[in-house]
């Protein structure tokens, strides 16, 4: 038997009174030294009934040949050795077997921070065995350089005796979990009992779920929140930031024709770029959505942000390769700084104004100035004028006559929409149009345009015979889902022959915009609903567009009519066009008449169809109604 001094135990005894199953210090020939509150023994007398190997820990019979005993080595030299008790006939203690049980993680520390005793759910995650943690200073799983969680909880535990930590913990493997603790200090027994949760899954999907919150999916780069936030924090901290808004020129094209798969890729390398250009990178970058981005500089001047755009734009003059292509984009740029105190959505509407401003020449950048203030404040009261006057329907339908050559019989009409401002002025569309269809408020006054239309000209049709009634729509009407069954559907409740529709669209609009608003014109064409070409000769390669668009009608532009008579050039251009659209067989409609020698030239070079001052303005649907009744007629004539 080792002779063990009573007073080098007191370190042990410590920890045996902590642990909550019966448990004894013995020496190396498993004689007991001192043992817990739940084991009955008397010191000197043999617990352990056998040797077990030193070298490393293992069960013991003990010396009534029931008993089992877990023996470890606390001591090198083995002359002290912890025995912990595993009885068949009771099992693990009670306590023990509960913390077993559940998913929680708990844990026994002393009061240097050993491991005294801890679950099987614990010993799992970190993938360490229950022999190999017991007196493990559990401070040495926490990372080498977090020693301020250390001083932290120690300190909380001294003067509150509680701590509610979220740490880092290594495993065996050399990994590490994130571990929500909540500690209790027992300063009767000098032990920390601790019962904690897993939550590295739950971090991982909080981070990931915080990331897709904060950055686009496409480039990773930052998204409109993370943009606004960063804008917005840097305003707080009273800097002067520098926005500046780039929207991409011709992007459009590369989407419509290649598929949006080799437009996103070239996003992807537009993204790339620029952020790897000298001039962005002290600035934090990211993308809108679509092909916008922004770049916001925390605290810098204006000339900052001019160097960046021109860096930019000059970088992106050099082409890419998407899908074994070679692609070409330009970008309008717009830059705003700090001025009168603005928001960060207002800085960055400034910027978006700007590039809309450079959006007109493209490949250029503007600076936001007092000029384009003024030019968002008319806007921004018009756009309020428009929700005013869509709530109290104050937009009206005016017709202008279409008319039949040499006898000016009136045929039909085209609808046009005037907004009866509050002090009862008329406003006409180029006043409001444009703000309309920014702001998605357009479509609804085209819907009511379009409804009052059909029921006046199915009026008409029931009162007078045929009447075509030619309404105007915008790409972006066009474009929106389901544009062409809404019509489709309204054109037949109202009872009006589709072949006495006209939808008129813009050249420039045809030429400019993607297959899709083709389609939908085909689609209307195909169920009777005529299509008018507006403005024909404005735009370019007119010829080829003539033959291969879905139209019927060919409208004229009144470029063609001001000259006709004095200028030989223009009469001849005038006739030949006039010419070829009847060969192609389309109808045409000659605007802008406003002489009689004007209409008797047209009619001379074949025209048929008519509208102009010359013979009637755009006029409310009751005006025309009473020039369309017998008395009208005659009056007229």
């Amino acid at each position: 038997m080792t002779e063990v001094a009573h007073d080098d135990l007191t370190h042990w005894r410590a920890m045996l009174s902590s642990l909550p199953i019966p448990a004894a210090l013995v020496d190396g020939d498993g004689v007991l030294l001192d043992a817990n509150r739940w084991l009955e023994a008397t010191p000197g007398e043999r617990l352990v009934g056998r040797e077990v190997d030193d070298a490393s820990p293992g069960l013991a019979v003990g010396h009534d040949g029931v008993s089992r005993w877990r023996v470890r080595r606390l001591r090198t030299d083995g002359s002290v050795r912890l025995a912990t008790g595993e009885r068949e006939d009771t099992g693990d203690h009670l306590v023990r077997r509960f913390f077993s049980t559940g998913d929680s993680l708990f844990v026994v520390y002393d009061q240097w921070g050993r491991i005294v005793e801890s679950n099987s759910a614990w010993e799992q995650m970190l993938g360490y065995n229950h022999d190999e943690v017991f007196g493990l200073d559990s401070w040495t799983l926490l990372p080498p350089d977090d020693q301020e969680t250390r001083a932290t909880v120690e300190q909380d535990l001294r003067d509150h005796g509680r701590a509610e930590p979220t740490f880092w913990m290594r495993t065996k493997r050399g990994e590490y979990r994130l571990v929500r603790w909540a500690l209790h200090f027992d300063g009767t027994v000098g032990r920390c009992f601790g019962i904690g949760r897993d939550i590295t899954e739950e971090a991982r999907l909080r981070n990931e779920l915080e990331h897709r919150a904060y950055h686009d999916m496409l480039t990773g780069l930052p998204n409109r929140a993370a943009l606004l936030g960063h804008l917005q924090d840097s305003l707080d901290r009273g800097a002067a930031p520098v926005v500046l808004f780039c929207d991409l020129d011709h992007f459009k094209v590369v989407n419509d024709s290649l598929g949006h798969g080799s437009g996103d890729a070239l996003l992807s390398a537009i993204a790339e770029r620029i952020a790897n250009l000298d001039a962005v990178t002290a600035a934090l970058f990211g993308r809108l959505g679509g092909d916008e981005f922004v770049v916001v500089f925390d605290d810098a001047n204006v000339d900052t942000g001019i160097a960046a755009a021109d860096a930019i734009i000059d970088a992106l003059r050099v082409p890419f390769v998407v899908d074994g292509r070679w692609l070409h984009v330009g970008v309008s740029i717009g830059i705003a700084a700090t001025a009168d105190d603005p928001t960060a959505d207002e800085l960055l509407t400034h910027a978006d104004t700007a590039a809309y401003e450079a959006k007109k020449d493209r490949n250029r950048w503007v600076v936001f100035d007092s000029t384009l203030r003024e030019a968002v404040a008319r806007r921004f009261n018009v756009e309020a004028g428009i929700r005013t006057a869509l709530d109290e329907n104050r937009f009206e339908v005016r017709y202008q006559p279409i008319v039949r050559l040499p006898s000016t019989d009136v045929i039909g009409a085209e609808a046009l929409v005037r907004w009866r401002r509050a002090d009862g002025s008329l406003a006409s569309p180029g006043e409001f149009i444009d703000v309309a269809e920014e702001t998605g408020l357009l479509h609804r006054i085209g819907e009511g345009v379009t409804r009052d239309a059909l029921a006046f000209a199915a009026e008409m049709a029931a009162a007078h015979g045929n009447f075509v009634i030619s309404l105007n729509f915008t790409a972006r009407e066009i474009a929106r889902g389901h544009f062409a069954n809404s019509l489709i559907d309204a054109v037949a409740e109202a009872g009006v022959n589709p072949a006495n529709v006209l939808v008129e669209i813009t050249e420039s609009v045809v030429l400019r915009t993607d297959s899709s608003v083709v389609d939908v014109l085909a689609q209307l064409r195909a169920s009777g609903i005529r299509i008018a070409l507006d403005d024909f000769g404005t735009g370019f390669s007119s010829l080829s567009h003539l033959r291969e668009l879905p139209i019927d009608v060919v409208k004229v532009d009144r470029s063609f009519v001001s000259d006709v008579v004095t200028d030989p050039v223009t009469a001849a251009m005038t006739r030949s066009l006039i010419e070829l659209c009847l060969a192609l067989e389309r109808d045409v409609i000659i605007e802008g008449i406003e002489t009689t020698t004007q209409a008797l030239e047209i009619h001379k070079m074949g025209g048929v169809l008519a509208q102009g001052y010359r013979f009637h303005r755009p006029m409310p649907a009751q005006d025309l109604a009473s020039l369309l009744s017998p008395i009208g007629r005659a009056q007229a004539a």
